[in-house]
């Protein structure tokens, strides 16, 4: 069983729990005005930012320990943990008789908060899963053109598809039926999601040796052993220039080296080594600010615009309409890394973010339908943007500590979501979606003024060591001669 399935029960459960339809739910249920959703949404981000790399180091240990089944568990106790929050909602509600008073939006709040707990550790342990599964190339997905970690894209694929049918499923139920499906539909989506986890661990334990279990009693002799190789090969690698611009030498893969101890502290450095890393981060923690309000508090405004009797089943179509530019993105996402490379997709990413949220302002009153028109780009957006950071992360990260990678990037830049939506809601309460959508625009377009300049310096940098290189090999010839 491939990786791609967990995807799908895992995106299943997220629509099952509220998914793009989080805040008009909290705002019908639990009574939120537009900035006590951000605020809600925030604290959900901050939790998942705080816990999601400390959820994903806890998990790589237990696979160390129980191999095949560590990250699993992890997994399936998140799934778990959040059904029980999420449906905590309904208590709540039966508890106070459908009343939104201060009370009762504190215990909404505070299940909130409990549910993003558990849902924090979830993609960070997925993306670990699907990446440790893939450097052990079980079954040649690993191909077509690219590195085994760019076949991410093909399994992650399934949860785009999953996204876009249960989406499409649920849109016309609150039209009909009210948010009140959502908990039946929790438990359903939970119980989807265990049932895939028994089958993931069954099949990987009747012929898998997963690259954690089989690696991680030798990463010391590892280390000393990758240490020699690169002291022998420092003429090989002082002329190569890498995907970021960046001439490699005896030094930068001594800094790989220790990041493959699996030190948290290491793989930060790693990631922020070069004018190109920390400009991507700062890109990606502004394209973070201004898709966390796109992706929580967007339905908000495409019901303002009014003009339909089912705006939960066009809300849904647009979601459909985004999953279907992101299939092909993941599909072909080896060719795409290996065509244009990380740092181009970022760029890709930012230029389609800030195209489509300043249509969106300009989408006339009572024609809400006219949103499906700019929704392609947030496929663009969140499939380049998901591609590139997962890149980005997997290749300064070593076998065995693939969640690791993922958690800390995921914290990183997730603090952008924190901010995005703690000022987001306000601005939409304060001064209207229009205000907020163009301002984040401006704020993604800065964001990715300064990942370009970055490229720039260090391709500059990496040219002038090359030529320094290239002319003190020309002097000491000439010496000789």
């Amino acid at each position: 069983m491939r990786p791609g399935y967990l995807y799908f029960t895992t995106f299943a459960w997220l629509v099952f729990t509220g998914g793009r339809f989080t805040a008009p739910f909290l705002q019908e249920v639990a009574g939120f005005d537009d900035a006590l959703i951000g605020i809600a949404i925030a604290s959900q981000m901050l939790i998942g930012s705080l816990l999601g790399s400390i959820g994903a180091v806890v998990s790589d240990r237990l696979e160390f320990k129980f191999p095949n089944r560590g990250r699993i568990y992890c997994l399936a106790s998140g799934i778990l943990l959040g059904t029980v929050a999420f449906e905590l909602h309904w208590v709540v509600q039966f508890m106070f008789r459908g009343e939104k008073n201060n009370p009762a939006r504190i215990l909404h709040f505070l299940a909130r908060m409990l549910y993003s707990i558990s849902s924090s550790i979830i993609f960070p342990i997925l993306d670990g899963i699907t990446l440790s599964y893939l450097k052990s190339n079980v079954d040649g997905d690993g191909d077509g053109g690219g590195d085994k970690k760019s076949a991410y894209g093909k399994e992650r694929l399934f949860g785009a598809v999953s996204w876009a049918i249960c989406s499409i499923i649920v849109g016309p139920a609150l039209d009909s039926v009210g948010f009140g499906i959502f908990f039946c539909a929790a438990p359903f989506g939970a119980l989807l999601c265990i049932l895939s986890h028994a089958r993931y661990i069954s099949d990987l334990s009747s012929g898998y040796v997963s690259s954690s279990s089989r690696d991680g009693d030798g990463d010391e002799d590892k280390v000393a052993t990758e240490m020699v190789e690169i002291e022998n090969s420092e003429e090989q690698t002082e002329n190569e220039v890498d995907d970021f611009g960046n001439v490699d030498s005896v030094q930068d893969g001594l800094n790989e080296t220790k990041a493959k101890s699996g030190r948290s502290i290491d793989l930060i450095k790693s990631m922020i080594g070069s004018y190109t890393g920390f400009g991507f981060l700062l890109c990606a923690f502004c394209l973070n600010m201004g898709t966390s309000v796109v992706e929580n508090l967007i339905f908000l405004f495409f019901e303002s615009l009014g003009g339909t009797n089912s705006p939960f089943t066009i809300c849904g179509l647009s979601v459909l309409v985004t999953v279907l530019f992101e299939i092909p993105i993941f599909h072909y996402s080896p060719i795409l890394l290996a065509y244009f490379g990380a740092e181009i997709l970022q760029i890709i990413a930012c230029l389609a973010y800030v195209t489509r949220v300043v249509g969106y302002t300009y989408v006339p009153q009572d024609h809400m339908a006219f949103v499906l028109f700019f929704e392609p780009l947030h496929g663009v957006t969140y499939g380049c943007s998901k591609l590139s950071s997962v890149e980005f992360a997997a290749k300064i990260t070593p076998r065995g500590y693939e969640a690791s990678g993922q958690g800390i990037l995921s914290l990183l830049i997730g603090i952008g979501s924190v901010v995005g939506l703690s000022l987001g809601g306000w601005i939409e309460e304060v001064h209207g979606p229009v205000t907020l959508y163009r301002s984040y625009a401006g704020i993604v377009g800065i964001g990715l003024l300064s990942f370009y300049l970055a490229i720039i310096i260090d391709k500059k940098s990496s040219y002038q060591k090359v030529n320094w290189k290239q002319s003190d090999i020309s002097g000491a010839t000439n010496e000789v001669v």
